[in-house]
């Protein structure tokens, strides 16, 4: 996918702040809004592409970061005007 994806406003956890610098932090949501889903697996990419095609649903992507760090990027709302995104860690949820 490589037209850029409407995201709405980013919400970042504290945690996230706290392990991720910002020039990272923009490259991950950046590639989120590209749709490179990092590290999901096969059915969560489908599912995105599909929400993403048809502006209904949510996306999901999963960064690895190294040394066990794992990054979530989450929108919601897809097509709404509740549309919105969040930056988390796994422990957050």
């Amino acid at each position: 996918m490589a037209a850029r994806l409407a995201i709405g406003p980013v919400d970042v956890s504290p945690e996230v702040r706290e392990w991720v610098d910002s020039e990272t932090l923009q490259r991950l949501v950046a590639r989120h809004r590209r749709g490179d889903w990092g590290v999901v697996d096969a059915r969560d990419a489908r599912d995105n592409t599909i929400a993403a095609y048809r502006q209904q649903g949510s996306l999901r992507s999963v960064f690895d970061l190294g040394q066990g760090l794992q990054v979530w990027i989450l929108t919601h709302d897809l097509g709404t005007d509740r549309l919105h995104t969040l930056v988390l860690l796994p422990s957050d949820e």
